[in-house]
């Protein structure tokens, strides 16, 4: 087949419906919420096998599912190829955690303002740790 991109008419579901057989492959796009994990793509793409027909859709069944390309197309679009720079759903996301390697655990030398304020959080999170702690080692607490 030939690269062709499918969206929401009802023309486009028709040639669609005529071009497919059982056993193809479409692939679909989702749009990805980046608020939570900003390290990963806005957009991956699925793929779905041909499945069957349904008689009482009049319309290809995917994944053996009761989704149908007519569901896939109201979602954004049916490809018969791979979008071209989309990473697959199924297919790792990028790396943002993990062991750096040796003698490159820091992209530079941390400055003296830098240092003191980091050195100041800890101290910030002791204080607030010993607070939290009141009443639990051997002190009455307020609340009971």
């Amino acid at each position: 087949m030939a690269r062709q991109t499918f969206f929401r008419t009802e023309r486009d579901l028709k040639t669609l419906t005529k071009l497919l057989k059982v056993g193809d492959v479409v692939y679909s796009v989702a749009d990805i919420e980046t608020r939570m994990s900003p390290w990963e793509d806005k957009q991956l793409y699925s793929t779905h096998r041909i499945t069957g027909w349904s008689g009482l859709t009049r319309q290809w069944i995917v994944d053996g599912s009761s989704w149908t390309v007519a569901t896939l197309l109201h979602q954004g679009g049916v490809y018969t190829e791979p979008p071209a720079g989309m990473r697959a759903m199924s297919t790792p996301g990028p790396q943002v955690a993990g062991p750096l390697p040796a003698g490159q655990e820091f992209g530079r030398d941390l400055d003296d303002a830098e240092l003191a304020r980091l050195e100041g959080r800890v101290a910030a999170d002791r204080v607030q740790h010993r607070k939290d702690g009141r009443g639990l080692k051997g002190h009455k607490s307020k609340w009971f």
